[in-house]
């Protein structure tokens, strides 16, 4: 319990952490982005006030309904995951709140493509993690043009309520989706347009919501089995890599490998995919002249450049703020033998920002494809 003391006491104060991720090179074909507006608000889920944190284009963006933050705050309640985690009696470890520079986003490798005013996208973190997991993303999508909204999950790090019955992630994705349909009007006659992407966990909230997201889905960091065997109308992306520990952990339960996955499907008859043997060729210049793939899968094998483990997909902002609460404690986690979720691993390669230069630029790129794909029909 000392060591967890010591850890609140050394730097988990409320303070502003920069974030010092390198900015990409624009390339010959850059744009300039779109302004856009950070905010916070919530949704009513079974009676309860779930937060829900919101990118949005400047032009889109509702001044009287919404209230403009310049960081984010980014809590961790410990004794939740200690829970979470097996460790019932250090349940008591209080919350502490970092304030967090907001994610830049890098300029587009592509011409932004057509698209309506006011086409959204929801992000669905993973087990024990934060709606700003993927806030680099969330940036860069809403520099693209898109709303894209971050519900807090009911297992989420911060732990800002207590899940009950009805609080569930489908419901708390259809409570977001209608509070930004009250929000913001579409400018046209027709239905606004809807994708959805997920991390780990939230890959099967991407993969499983109910409703039409014609402009997408995407699962990171995902099981490949049973999302290759989806019958999904939707347009679908899967990353998945043989470096994530989770991935790993389930195969020792039964679960098969990547590998065997794409194996199976092609067995079993699964709806077509086509396999990217990088993340460049994904939804890429390769691409033009054909349709799209509208299932795709890009899997990081071993013996590559670059081999994500399960926290090397998020942002490096939030990944740093974590470190520096586990380094204090993850000798006594190393000694309780638990699984950490690949933050132990992460924090000694440090893969963050070479995953983000890769997979960001795809995840633009997919949703950029079928906005434009859906734009023509």
């Amino acid at each position: 319990m000392f060591v967890f003391a010591v850890v609140f006491n050394l730097g988990w104060s409320s303070r502003v952490v920069t974030n010092t991720a390198r900015r990409t090179p624009p390339r010959t074909r850059s744009i300039s982005a779109c302004t856009t507006t950070f905010a916070t608000t919530s949704v009513t889920v079974g009676g309860l006030e779930v937060p829900v944190c919101i990118w949005c284009p400047e032009p889109l963006f509702p001044q009287d309904a919404w209230q403009p933050a310049a960081a984010y705050n980014y809590v961790v309640d410990v004794g939740r995951i200690a829970t979470k985690l097996k460790v019932g009696w250090l349940s008591w470890l209080p919350s502490r709140t970092r304030t967090l520079t907001r994610a830049i986003a890098p300029p587009s490798d592509s011409p932004v493509s057509a698209s309506e005013p006011g086409d959204a996208l929801i992000f669905a973190h993973g087990f024990l993690g934060s709606p700003f997991d993927m806030a680099h993303v969330c940036e860069a999508l809403a520099s693209d043009g898109f709303i894209v909204a971050s519900p807090e999950m009911p297992e989420s790090l911060a732990a800002s309520y207590d899940a009950q019955d009805g609080v569930t992630r489908e419901a708390i994705v259809r409570a977001t989706q209608q509070a930004i349909d009250a929000s913001i009007t579409t400018p046209t006659s027709s239905a606004r347009r809807w994708g959805i992407f997920g991390h780990s966990a939230g890959s099967g909230t991407a993969l499983l919501q109910p409703g039409e997201f014609a402009l997408g889905r995407i699962c990171l960091a995902t099981a490949l089995g049973r999302c290759l065997e989806s019958r999904t109308d939707d347009p679908l992306f899967l990353v998945a890599s043989e470096g994530d520990g989770c991935n790993k952990r389930m195969m020792q339960n039964g679960a098969p490998s990547p590998e065997d996955a794409l194996t199976l499907a092609r067995v079993n008859g699964a709806p077509h995919f086509e396999l990217f043997d990088c993340a460049e060729h994904a939804y890429g210049e390769q691409q033009m002249g054909r349709a799209p793939p509208r299932r795709g899968v890009l899997y990081f094998r071993e013996g590559s450049a670059l081999v994500p483990n399960h926290i090397s997909f998020l942002w490096r902002g939030t990944n740093e703020a974590m470190f520096e609460l586990l380094s204090l404690f993850l000798p006594l986690a190393r000694a309780l033998n638990l699984f950490l979720l690949d933050f132990d691993k992460e924090m000694e390669v440090r893969q963050a920002e070479p995953t983000a230069a890769k997979l960001v630029p795809a995840i633009r790129r997919f949703f950029g494809t079928f906005r434009e794909a859906d734009h023509s029909t």
